[in-house]
């Protein structure tokens, strides 16, 4: 037995090369799917708490969006919104750094029409398709299409990923609905107070 130790510590197999691959290859791999941790995520998204904070966030960034922006108002409030939701998600999640990078506007748009311009010419250099001839992706695997595009950054994840990138983006929007309307209410009572200052008032209380 002791004569095969040091057979296996010269073998390519445990040469540190070997292992700094494997180590390298062990990091890069996503981990599983965790559900005590993606059920704390969405809890935590039903919280009185984390609605009041996102609400402060919104206003705030609503203030200063008004003064620099130039876009119609109801285009600006959505994406203000789009973007404090990002950012109270912490980066955590995939959807929330999707929504953050398709803000950086200009360069991505210049890789889109790139990348657009190479697929046309693609297809155009492609064998003309039979009718009929295109294969139908199954029922399940057509949803899951879907709802890869309708959640951002969600179109080449893993069934399950997908799944967990969803219900943390249905809950975060849940308690973004909550937020705005509970600031919509507020406003709609208009009174004498700013609708700034009645705004922050009511979060403060």
């Amino acid at each position: 037995m002791a004569s095969l130790i040091p057979n296996l510590e010269h073998s390519p197999d445990m040469s540190p090369e070997f292992k700094r691959k494997k180590r390298r290859k062990t990091d890069e791999t996503p981990g599983p799917f965790d559900r005590n941790q993606g059920s704390q995520r969405i809890k935590r998204w039903r919280t009185e708490r984390e609605q009041q904070i996102y609400s402060s966030k919104l206003i705030e960034a609503l203030r200063r969006s008004r003064r620099t922006s130039s876009s119609t108002p109801a285009k600006e409030v959505r994406e203000t919104a789009d973007r404090v939701l990002a950012v109270s998600a912490k980066g955590t999640m995939r959807w929330s750094r999707a929504i953050l990078a398709s803000r950086l506007g200009v360069g991505a748009k210049t890789m889109r029409k790139h990348k657009k311009a190479k697929v046309t010419a693609n297809r155009s250099l492609r064998k003309p398709e039979i009718k009929g001839e295109k294969r139908k992706l199954p029922a399940v695997e057509r949803k899951l299409k879907v709802l890869g595009r309708l959640v951002p950054g969600g179109r080449k994840l893993s069934f399950s990923n997908l799944l967990e990138e969803t219900s943390d983006y249905i809950a975060a929007l849940e308690m973004q609905v909550r937020a705005m309307t509970a600031i919509t209410e507020l406003l709609a009572g208009a009174g004498t107070q700013p609708p700034t200052d009645r705004l922050g008032s009511r979060i403060n209380s």
